[in-house]
């Protein structure tokens, strides 16, 4: 982001400058001068818009924390149910986990 604070800055200095230059009598040559500067400045606003490059992300791959492989009927059916919460033994929150394939219900620890 330095780099590109460094070059905008840049071209504002010597767009004032141009401007300086066509207030005196040399206008065809700072006219040229600052049409190279806004095509520079074009490409500048075109590489602040281009979207970064997509990275694929770890997590996409990852499977969803509320859906597990049941492990009596082995199908991917095994979700939390949201308002099914109690203690436990041991004073810990539990939350239950029903197949929504076979009907296997088990609690576990804050799912």
């Amino acid at each position: 982001m330095t780099d590109m604070a460094s070059r905008l800055e840049s071209i504002r200095d010597r767009l004032a400058a141009v401007a300086a230059e066509m207030a005196g009598s040399s206008q065809t040559g700072a006219a040229g001068r600052l049409q190279s500067l806004a095509g520079e400045l074009e490409r500048v606003v075109a590489d602040l818009k281009e979207p970064p490059p997509a990275q694929r992300s770890r997590t996409a791959r990852r499977r969803l924390p509320d859906v597990e492989k049941c492990p009596r009927c082995t199908i991917r059916s095994l979700r939390i149910v949201p308002d099914e919460v109690h203690t436990g033994a041991d004073g810990v929150e539990e939350v239950l986990w029903r197949c929504t394939s076979c009907g296997h219900e088990v609690w576990r620890k804050d799912g």
